[in-house]
């Protein structure tokens, strides 16, 4: 097998030596963790030799009227400076342990045993006694040759998941002011990230630098009773995005599997007409399959996420293109390792997957919270 030079070409790296993990982090949880999974696929993710880092944002040029026209010799028609303003972001910590003792390691073969309807064969008691009886048992039952292997896999999948939700419902902690050891850092998720410096109704001048909010209740404004997500909701929420100059590049839009009848319920009802359609699963973002919904502005993805993990009440409309992982770079570990647990004299063996993960999402105003969705 070909090797990987270190920084000592006589002590090479192997491939197989190599402990990282971010591609299975992004796959493993497939279709139950589109967002994560789509947008590691999609844009892979970048290093970090920080915990933290700032993403600068600026405002739009807006042409309502007749610019001025310029003459030949004279002085500019204006002056121009735009808005500009940062955000912080920080990588969180992810650390989840599996301890297994030595028995339950070699108890792989196991017998399994199972009831049968009535009493039909022989069995022993263990004891050297045997009875009718209605139990059976085939040895080597156990499908799992190797149970520490699918508890580890479990593991990341459970890890992948609890990214999914922080990918949506975090909020931003740095932990600059906790105690070490004992402080948390908490990942901007896009409930929190979209809601920053958002308008504040329907009709309000949307802030260039903040997020995007559609009010769906029937005010307008938040006041109102929520009501089920709709094709003209999704129609104003773009629109929205359209009006902040928003690229477009490519938008999702992300609902519950309820908000998904919903819609599914009056586009291919027939309440919309030809206007709107979902046309199912005609293509995928980094392998994860999506449907499309066709809007006056344009053909718009639609992911399912998990009821659990999705905010309650909310849709949103994001832009996978300017989503993507940030890791915090462990020297000699990388960013998704697995590491042995010191089990001092116990008769067990534990490991550990561990990872310092973040998310860009670009400015706040590339994408759009749909709020009170019944």
């Amino acid at each position: 097998m070909a090797s990987i030079s270190g920084l000592d070409a006589s002590t090479p790296i192997y491939a197989q030596q190599i402990n990282n993990f971010t591609g299975e982090l992004f796959k493993v949880g497939g279709q139950r963790t589109p967002l994560l999974s789509a947008v590691g696929g999609l844009n892979g993710g970048k290093t970090l030799n920080s915990t933290y880092w700032q993403f600068q944002v600026d405002d739009d040029a807006k042409v309502t009227s007749e610019p001025g026209k310029g003459t030949e010799g004279g002085a500019p028609t204006e002056y121009l400076g735009r808005k500009r303003a940062a955000y912080t972001y920080v990588t969180q910590v992810f650390h989840k342990g599996v301890q297994m003792t030595y028995t339950a390691l070699a108890s792989t073969g196991n017998q399994n045993p199972f009831d049968l309807s009535a009493n039909a064969i022989e069995f022993s008691d263990g004891q050297g006694g045997t009875t009718a009886g209605d139990k059976l048992a085939l040895f080597g039952g156990s499908a799992v040759a190797d149970e520490f292997a699918v508890q580890m896999e479990k593991a990341m999948t459970k890890l992948a998941r609890e990214v999914e939700w922080f990918l949506f419902n975090g909020s931003f902690s740095d932990g600059a002011h906790a105690t070490p050891g004992s402080g948390t850092r908490e990942m901007w998720g896009i409930d929190h990230w979209v809601s920053q410096n958002k308008n504040a109704n329907n009709t309000a001048t949307l802030n260039p630098l903040g997020g995007n909010c559609f009010y769906n209740d029937a005010a307008g404004d938040g006041s109102g009773s929520a009501r089920v997500l709709s094709f003209d909701a999704i129609a104003g929420a773009m629109k929205l995005l359209y009006d902040a100059h928003a690229p477009l590049k490519q938008p999702v839009l992300c609902v519950s599997p309820k908000q998904l009848l919903d819609l599914n319920t009056e586009l291919i009802g027939g309440n919309v007409g030809i206007t709107g359609a979902i046309i199912p699963r005609d293509r995928n973002v980094a392998g994860i399959d999506i449907d499309t919904v066709v809007t006056p502005f344009g053909s718009i993805g639609l992911m399912v996420i998990d009821p659990d993990i999705i905010p309650a009440g909310s849709s949103f409309i994001l832009d996978m293109a300017f989503i993507q992982p940030v890791f915090t770079n462990i020297p000699g570990y990388g960013t998704v390792f697995v590491r042995d647990i010191d089990q001092d004299a116990n008769a067990r063996v534990g490991k550990a997957i561990y990872m310092e993960m973040g998310a860009e999402y670009g400015p706040p105003s590339y994408h759009c919270k749909i709020q009170a969705v019944a």
